[in-house]
Protein backbone atom coordinates (compact mmCIF):
# COMPACT_ATOMS: atom_id res chain seq x y z
CA UNK A 1 0.00 0.00 0.00
CA UNK A 2 2.54 2.45 -1.49
CA UNK A 3 1.34 6.16 0.11
CA UNK A 4 2.96 9.11 0.27
CA UNK A 5 0.38 9.76 3.15
CA UNK A 6 2.36 6.83 5.77
CA UNK A 7 3.63 8.39 8.84
CA UNK A 8 6.03 5.67 9.64
CA UNK A 9 7.32 5.43 13.68
CA UNK A 10 10.93 3.42 13.54
CA UNK A 11 11.34 1.39 16.97
CA UNK A 12 15.34 0.99 17.74
CA UNK A 13 14.89 -2.64 16.77
CA UNK A 14 14.67 -1.71 13.13
CA UNK A 15 17.40 1.29 12.98
CA UNK A 16 19.98 -1.07 15.10
CA UNK A 17 18.95 -4.02 12.82
CA UNK A 18 19.76 -1.52 9.52
CA UNK A 19 23.25 -0.40 11.22
CA UNK A 20 24.13 -4.00 12.06
CA UNK A 21 23.20 -5.70 8.84
CA UNK A 22 22.47 -3.38 6.08
CA UNK A 23 25.67 -0.81 6.59
CA UNK A 24 25.86 2.50 4.71
CA UNK A 25 28.94 1.84 2.56
CA UNK A 26 27.17 -1.60 1.68
CA UNK A 27 23.57 -0.39 1.08
CA UNK A 28 23.71 3.68 0.12
CA UNK A 29 20.99 3.58 -1.61
CA UNK A 30 18.57 2.28 1.59
CA UNK A 31 20.34 5.07 4.06
CA UNK A 32 19.98 7.68 1.34
CA UNK A 33 16.17 6.83 1.46
CA UNK A 34 15.67 6.59 5.32
CA UNK A 35 17.37 10.11 5.32
CA UNK A 36 14.90 11.13 2.86
CA UNK A 37 12.08 9.73 4.65
CA UNK A 38 13.16 12.16 7.92
CA UNK A 39 13.61 15.11 5.67
CA UNK A 40 10.34 14.70 4.30
CA UNK A 41 8.59 14.55 7.74
CA UNK A 42 7.18 10.98 7.27
CA UNK A 43 9.31 9.47 9.91
CA UNK A 44 9.94 9.66 13.18
CA UNK A 45 10.48 7.68 16.69
CA UNK A 46 10.24 8.62 20.23
CA UNK A 47 13.00 10.19 22.34
CA UNK A 48 13.94 6.92 24.21
CA UNK A 49 14.48 5.56 21.23
CA UNK A 50 16.84 8.19 20.05
CA UNK A 51 18.43 7.76 23.72
CA UNK A 52 18.90 4.05 23.37
CA UNK A 53 20.59 4.92 20.17
CA UNK A 54 22.85 7.69 20.92
CA UNK A 55 23.69 7.36 24.62
CA UNK A 56 26.05 10.18 25.11
CA UNK A 57 26.49 13.47 22.83
CA UNK A 58 28.61 12.21 20.11
CA UNK A 59 26.95 9.42 17.98
CA UNK A 60 29.49 6.83 17.57
CA UNK A 61 28.28 4.60 14.59
CA UNK A 62 26.14 5.61 11.27
CA UNK A 63 22.91 5.12 12.46
CA UNK A 64 23.92 7.24 15.63
CA UNK A 65 24.95 10.31 13.47
CA UNK A 66 21.83 9.90 10.44
CA UNK A 67 19.15 9.98 13.78
CA UNK A 68 21.32 13.12 15.08
CA UNK A 69 20.83 14.78 12.39
CA UNK A 70 17.22 14.28 12.57
CA UNK A 71 16.38 14.75 16.50
CA UNK A 72 13.98 17.04 16.18
CA UNK A 73 11.97 13.80 14.41
CA UNK A 74 12.40 11.95 17.89
CA UNK A 75 9.17 13.10 20.04
CA UNK A 76 9.59 13.71 23.70
CA UNK A 77 7.45 12.18 26.64
CA UNK A 78 3.91 13.58 27.34
CA UNK A 79 1.04 13.16 29.83
CA UNK A 80 -0.93 11.48 27.44
CA UNK A 81 1.31 8.95 26.31
CA UNK A 82 1.89 8.54 29.97
CA UNK A 83 -1.36 7.89 30.61
CA UNK A 84 -1.45 5.50 27.19
CA UNK A 85 1.65 3.79 28.05
CA UNK A 86 0.36 2.65 32.04
CA UNK A 87 -2.80 0.84 29.82
CA UNK A 88 -0.26 -0.35 27.46
CA UNK A 89 1.44 -1.95 30.00
CA UNK A 90 -1.68 -3.45 31.99
CA UNK A 91 -2.43 -5.30 28.86
CA UNK A 92 1.18 -6.36 28.08
CA UNK A 93 3.44 -6.54 31.22
CA UNK A 94 6.12 -8.42 29.47
CA UNK A 95 6.81 -5.98 27.05
CA UNK A 96 9.45 -5.01 29.12
CA UNK A 97 12.13 -5.79 31.38
CA UNK A 98 10.95 -5.08 35.18
CA UNK A 99 14.34 -5.03 36.29
CA UNK A 100 15.72 -2.66 33.40
CA UNK A 101 18.29 -0.04 34.84
CA UNK A 102 16.74 2.46 32.08
CA UNK A 103 13.20 3.10 30.54
CA UNK A 104 12.45 0.96 27.49
CA UNK A 105 11.42 3.03 24.56
CA UNK A 106 8.95 -0.13 23.26
CA UNK A 107 5.47 1.00 24.71
CA UNK A 108 6.24 4.55 24.24
CA UNK A 109 6.49 4.46 20.74
CA UNK A 110 2.92 2.81 20.81
CA UNK A 111 1.66 5.25 23.24
CA UNK A 112 3.37 8.27 20.53
CA UNK A 113 1.40 6.45 17.61
CA UNK A 114 -1.87 6.23 19.52
CA UNK A 115 -1.91 9.79 20.87
CA UNK A 116 -0.96 10.99 17.55
CA UNK A 117 -4.06 8.95 16.04
CA UNK A 118 -5.98 10.40 18.54
CA UNK A 119 -5.00 13.97 17.06
CA UNK A 120 -5.84 12.71 13.62
CA UNK A 121 -9.28 12.05 14.74
CA UNK A 122 -9.86 15.04 16.49
CA UNK A 123 -8.08 17.39 13.11
CA UNK A 124 -8.88 15.31 10.52
CA UNK A 125 -5.94 14.50 8.72
CA UNK A 126 -5.62 11.45 6.22
CA UNK A 127 -1.72 9.87 7.06
CA UNK A 128 -1.86 6.54 8.11
CA UNK A 129 0.38 5.52 11.03
CA UNK A 130 2.84 2.81 11.02
CA UNK A 131 5.18 1.84 13.48
CA UNK A 132 8.46 -0.40 12.10
CA UNK A 133 9.97 -3.06 14.04
CA UNK A 134 12.34 -5.78 13.56
CA UNK A 135 10.93 -7.60 16.43
CA UNK A 136 9.24 -11.02 16.05
CA UNK A 137 5.51 -11.06 14.63
CA UNK A 138 5.23 -14.48 15.99
CA UNK A 139 5.77 -13.35 19.88
CA UNK A 140 2.50 -12.26 22.14
CA UNK A 141 4.32 -9.85 24.15
CA UNK A 142 6.57 -7.69 21.37
CA UNK A 143 5.87 -4.03 19.61
CA UNK A 144 3.48 -6.83 16.92
CA UNK A 145 1.18 -8.19 19.30
CA UNK A 146 0.99 -4.72 21.19
CA UNK A 147 0.35 -2.90 17.48
CA UNK A 148 -2.24 -5.45 16.81
CA UNK A 149 -4.33 -5.15 19.74
CA UNK A 150 -4.17 -1.23 19.34
CA UNK A 151 -5.35 -1.16 16.23
CA UNK A 152 -2.08 0.08 14.96
CA UNK A 153 -0.44 -1.22 11.76
CA UNK A 154 2.44 -2.82 12.19
CA UNK A 155 5.74 -3.35 9.63
CA UNK A 156 8.51 -5.36 9.99
CA UNK A 157 11.61 -4.02 7.55
CA UNK A 158 11.22 -6.24 4.37
CA UNK A 159 7.00 -4.88 4.73
CA UNK A 160 8.47 -1.59 5.17
CA UNK A 161 10.96 -1.72 2.11
CA UNK A 162 8.72 -3.00 -0.02
CA UNK A 163 5.71 -0.91 0.84
CA UNK A 164 7.67 1.82 0.07
CA UNK A 165 8.78 -0.24 -3.53
CA UNK A 166 12.34 0.24 -2.57
CA UNK A 167 14.15 -2.56 -4.31
CA UNK A 168 17.86 -2.93 -3.79
CA UNK A 169 20.13 -4.07 -6.75
CA UNK A 170 23.92 -4.93 -6.51
CA UNK A 171 26.61 -3.71 -8.16
CA UNK A 172 30.29 -3.90 -8.34
CA UNK A 173 32.31 -0.96 -6.94
CA UNK A 174 34.84 0.29 -9.81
Amino acid sequence: MKSDKNIYFIDSSALITINRFYPKNIFPDLWEQIEDLFKKKRMFSHQLVYNEIVNDKTPKDEIGKLIARHHSAFYPITNKQGQLAVKILATFPRLIDPRAKKDEADPWIIALVLEKMEDEDIFGDASDFVVVSSESEKSETKIPAVCKHFKVRHLNLFQFYAENGWEFSMKRRS
